[in-house]
């Protein structure tokens, strides 16, 4: 019996690089952050995508982390997610942020895009408490994606306990009850719990 195969060379660095899909929800130690880059929406709030990887080689970008790293909507109405951006800087020892252009490329040095990133972000190394996203996406379709619960430092610590030189048990005491997350939005559509499905996400910009 013959089969039909049509040569892909992009899958084929995809899977050298690391994409496997969505995350788990779990807690990721040792996690190296590749790039981050920064957006606007279309109403001038500006966002930042992190592209990710995980000690064990999983990579992806968390779009828009956080939602928007303004204090406040364009609207006026307060984002909620403020506080745990002010916290992923923390544990990464960034009290600025400093844009850098930076070109992104595939390992033969094709450029792939040019990007403003975050200086004081580039390649550090952090734990993140990372959910995987039940939702909807702008045209009202199930849409599975991961977010960020929590920040913690290389240690594990939070950045009080870093400052108090205190051990790193909040992240052990998130690990046991960490879930995934379920959107009012993914449970409008008849949905009562996460399903499985073929891993489909994008898993990085590159």
């Amino acid at each position: 019996m013959e089969l039909s195969f049509t040569f892909e060379e992009d899958t084929v660095e995809e899977a050298e690089n690391g994409g496997f899909g969505t995350l788990e929800t779990a807690v990721y130690k040792g996690v190296t952050i590749n790039f981050a880059s920064l957006g606007k929406t279309q109403n001038g709030n500006n966002t930042v995508a992190l592209d990710i990887t995980t000690a064990s080689g999983h990579q992806l970008t968390v779009w828009s982390a956080f939602n928007t790293i303004d204090k406040t909507w364009s609207s006026g109405k307060e984002n909620f997610n403020y506080k745990d951006w002010q916290a992923f800087m923390a544990v990464n020892g960034a009290k600025t942020i400093t844009s850098v252009p930076w070109d992104l490329k595939k390992d033969d040095g094709t450029l792939i895009k040019k990007l403003d990133v975050i200086k004081e972000l580039h390649g550090k190394k952090c734990s993140l408490a990372i959910q995987k996203r039940f939702t909807t996406d702008k045209n009202g379709e199930e849409k599975i994606d991961n977010i960020i619960h929590s920040s913690y430092d290389a240690k594990g610590r939070t950045y009080l306990e870093a400052k108090g030189n205190l051990p790193a048990d909040k992240i052990e005491k998130v690990a046991t009850r960490l879930k995934d997350k379920i959107t009012k939005e993914w449970k409008a559509l008849g949905n009562s719990a996460p399903v499985e499905e073929a891993e489909e996400e994008m898993t990085g910009l590159l």
